[in-house]
């Protein structure tokens, strides 16, 4: 018995040195985005940065922020004093880089970045898995425009104007009478 207890004793001495040494290697494995960072930039008719607002939100669920939570963000942040904004853009930022792949990614300088991506429609936003690391580099940025007293005015109402076309004349038709000649 006292060799089988000298075994046991063993493998649990190999586990906690693969325990520990795997200890300097959790913070780049890939977890799922729980939280995330939304910053608000508004913008005043002069287009100057009036504001900017910074929140963390916890995500009801992991790595997706669901178009009722959006919304609700968005109401709640559209008037932050006397003045009313409009969204004027969107943006994801998310750093899902594989483990494997950092060394590379670092050693390329890249012009463009392949992490911030414009989200065109009010919807739901799904996120990647992110390295534990970069977790809190993770953030959503959406930009207000404010919204002036002439609607017609505003720079998005301008160019989606759209011509009308009457298919029926406004002034009733005339109807003539013509004399015979002889």
């Amino acid at each position: 018995m006292d060799v089988e207890d000298s075994q046991i004793e063993l493998d649990t001495k190999w586990i906690d040195e693969f325990e520990s040494l795997d200890e300097d290697y959790k913070a780049f494995y890939t977890e799922d985005v729980t939280y995330i960072k939304f910053n608000y930039i508004y913008v005043n008719k002069e287009s100057d940065i009036e504001k900017i607002k910074e929140e963390t939100i916890l995500l009801k669920e992991p790595n997706y922020i669901s178009r009722e939570e959006i919304i609700g963000i968005l109401k709640k942040n559209c008037k932050p004093s006397e003045k009313t904004y409009t969204v004027l853009s969107i943006l994801r930022y998310n750093i899902d880089v594989e483990p494997t792949e950092i060394y590379h990614f670092l050693k390329t300088n890249q012009g463009d970045d392949p992490f911030l991506k414009s989200i065109k429609n009010i919807d739901a936003i799904p996120l990647e898995k992110s390295i534990s690391m970069f977790q809190d580099l993770n953030e959503i940025v959406i930009i207000f425009y404010e919204k002036t007293e002439d609607t017609k005015m505003t720079p998005t109402r301008a160019l989606s104007q759209t011509k009308r076309i009457y298919l029926k004349t406004i002034r009733g038709s005339k109807k003539r009478t013509y004399r015979k000649t002889t």
